[in-house]
């Protein structure tokens, strides 16, 4: 077991230092996995894209993730969604000035593979329709299908490993093909994929660590602890968890809440549930599971409410919106600024695909990127 060494319990970003695997993460506040939408038609970085990554690095972040990042061109959401390719420029010049600035690179790596057209309105008016395509479509795939996939998932993630990122974030959560494959309400495949439904994931892991090792960069795991609802019974969720923990390839775990599919309520949450309400459940799992560090995300507008506790020290946050609308957000947060912060006002630009616009907006930053 790779147990993490935590050098300083304190909670300031300043302060925090964690290490694992040679490489050493300084905050443990981090830019959360967005899809900007700015990419070229060859799936590359924009100038604009790289600028609004630079803008989210240092400052106290720790990790600037680079979101939705798809396995080849075919399991894109949009058109305008980054994906893997042989012609891969703009990327290091990408990583380069994430690292230069203090921040580890990080980047979700992502899968849609569905007929099932993304929708765009907030709720899905015939969930159960919904389910049942995806349940047959899941059960309709042929092992080889299954077999290609995690290859395509392994080559990409080791690519990108080669031009700077140091954080791999596999993105099992949302609606997306990993998180519908491994939840026991869409797979109900009789074989060795439904009576495991993790074994995709752990070929995956395995296929990455079989090709790089487990030196210089981290493998993280994006999942849906709740799926549709929070009232949900989380047993089976968390012996899941359980199962992936003892796995011994992961070295970090990331959350997340709904389905793209059924409803963005959770995965856009509103201020109505709270600051940092995923806190206490993400809390415990960090206690119980110390070797893996845990990351929380979903309303977190308040981090001198977050550093008057004392947290575990593999516990760290994702920051989305708050980061759209100011930049310094995490360095205002934590140096007594907390009146200079351009605060969100939830006005949901930022949801770009959903909102019918071409790329990521903000209704309170003229200069995202």
């Amino acid at each position: 077991m790779r147990t993490p060494t935590p050098l300083n319990e304190a909670t300031s970003f300043s302060t925090f230092n964690y290490l694992k695997n040679n490489v050493h993460l300084k905050s443990r506040y981090f830019f959360a996995p967005i899809n900007a939408g700015l990419a070229t038609k060859d799936g590359n970085p924009t100038d604009e894209l790289i600028s609004f990554h630079e803008k989210r690095s240092g400052k106290g972040i720790g990790i600037n993730y680079v979101g939705n990042v798809s396995i080849t061109k075919d399991y894109v959401t949009n058109d305008s969604t980054l994906f893997v390719s042989n012609n891969m420029y703009n990327w290091e010049k990408l990583t380069s000035c994430i690292d230069a600035s203090g921040s580890l690179a990080g980047v979700q790596v992502a899968c849609y593979k569905s007929a099932y057209s993304l929708i765009r309105k907030w709720k899905n008016k015939n969930n159960e329709a919904y389910i049942k395509f995806t349940q047959e479509e899941i059960s309709s795939f042929t092992n080889k299908e299954i077999d290609t996939l995690v290859k395509q998932f392994i080559d990409a993630s080791v690519q990108l490993i080669k031009i700077g990122f140091k954080v791999i974030q596999i993105h099992a959560g949302h609606g997306y093909f990993l998180s519908t494959f491994i939840s026991k309400t869409f797979n109900k495949r009789t074989d060795e994929y439904g009576k495991d439904p993790l074994l995709i994931l752990k070929r995956i892991f395995e296929g990455i660590r079989a090709k790089v090792g487990y030196s210089d960069y981290w493998l993280d795991l994006r999942i849906s602890v709740f799926e549709r609802s929070l009232e949900e019974n989380l047993e089976q969720k968390l012996i899941a968890l359980d199962d992936l923990t003892k796995h011994n390839s992961l070295d970090m775990i990331s959350q997340v809440n709904g389905l793209y599919n059924l409803s963005k309520k959770l995965m856009y949450p509103n201020r109505s549930l709270g600051h940092c309400f995923m806190k206490d459940e993400i809390a415990k799992l960090a206690e119980k599971y110390p070797e893996i560090l845990w990351n929380l995300c979903g309303n977190i507008w308040d981090l001198e409410a977050v550093e008057s506790e004392r947290l575990p020290a593999n516990l760290s946050f994702s920051v989305g919106r708050a980061l759209l609308a100011d930049e310094y957000f995490v360095e205002k947060s934590l140096t007594q600024r907390k009146e200079e912060i351009n605060r969100c006002t939830f006005c949901n630009k930022c949801h770009y695909y959903s909102m019918g616009l071409p790329h990521i907006d903000c209704g309170v930053n003229a200069n995202l990127f």
